[in-house]
């Protein structure tokens, strides 16, 4: 599956910002930056998650700067190196995780659970630090799923009167 036809329009916005910005500033985390594109991406289940979970994403990414930081930002496997193949990593694992929860598109939420799947990534390691867990996510995605549609945005309320 193509990320450009398997993905969800908001997932797909996130993932163009995400490679913009990685075009701009080549050394950053690709990671850090896709949580960055997240939360810019207007209302999304992963944003919901994110909200949820009371993430400051502003503080995540300066904890995840400072880890990549003292691991050495060479090392292999320690941080994404800032070409695409990095993010098609996120996107095939966004995939496992999609069809995991039967979706048949990937959405917002795989690609946060994707992202925090890599187990050596200075992001991931920032988050875990906030108690963001793939169980956490996980937990909050399957509550808030009943309230978003499929082409993640807010379902409208039905009033009772």
């Amino acid at each position: 599956m193509s990320w450009k036809s398997g993905c969800t329009d908001r997932a797909e916005d996130t993932l163009r910002n995400t490679r913009l910005s990685l075009k701009r500033r080549p050394s950053a985390l690709a990671s850090a930056e896709l949580l960055r594109a997240l939360e810019a991406c207007g209302p999304s289940l992963a944003r919901g998650v994110l909200t949820a979970l009371d993430v400051n994403i502003d503080d995540v990414v300066v904890r995840a700067d400072l880890i990549a930081s003292e691991r050495g930002a060479d090392l292999p496997l320690r941080r994404f190196p800032a070409a695409p193949v990095s993010l098609e990593v996120i996107v095939r694992r966004a995939e496992e995780e999609a069809a995991m929860l039967g979706h048949r598109r990937v959405g917002t939420e795989h690609l946060l659970l994707a992202m925090i799947s890599l187990h050596d990534d200075p992001t991931t390691s920032a988050l875990r630090a906030t108690g963001v867990t793939q169980d956490t996510a996980r937990g909050t995605i399957r509550r808030l799923l009943v309230s978003w549609t499929d082409n993640g945005t807010p379902r409208p309320r039905v009033s009772a009167a």
